[in-house]
């Protein structure tokens, strides 16, 4: 696959770096509460709700509000549609680095 095609099956929701990250933390360790993502991302909270309302607006992340003893918690997990974008930038991203390799080698593609 040439560098324009793998350029347009880039997600531009995902390709900024702190919903990337969000994504990636969710993917990795399953439903998070909000503020244990932002603790482990060390993101304002102020970047977090644009980004996490950003994520949630495209059906990638879901968000639960429930009430625990020590008051409302908010819960986010990846949406079914989340996974599944999140797998395909994953692998867009490897066969771009892939090709990046090869051309550092010399080879053509």
């Amino acid at each position: 696959m040439r560098f324009d095609e793998l350029l347009k099956r880039l997600d531009p929701v995902l390709m900024n770096p702190s919903r990337l990250l969000i994504m990636s933390v969710l993917y990795i360790f399953g439903p998070k509460k909000e503020s244990d993502i932002v603790r482990a991302l060390d993101m304002p909270w102020g970047r977090f709700s644009t980004h996490i309302t950003a994520l949630e607006r495209e059906g990638y992340v879901s968000r639960r509000r429930v009430f625990t003893r020590r008051g409302y918690r908010t819960f986010v997990k990846l949406t079914p549609k989340g996974r599944e974008t999140y797998k395909r930038l994953v692998d867009v991203l490897r066969e771009f680095l892939r090709q990046v390799e090869e051309l550092g080698r010399g080879r053509a593609i």
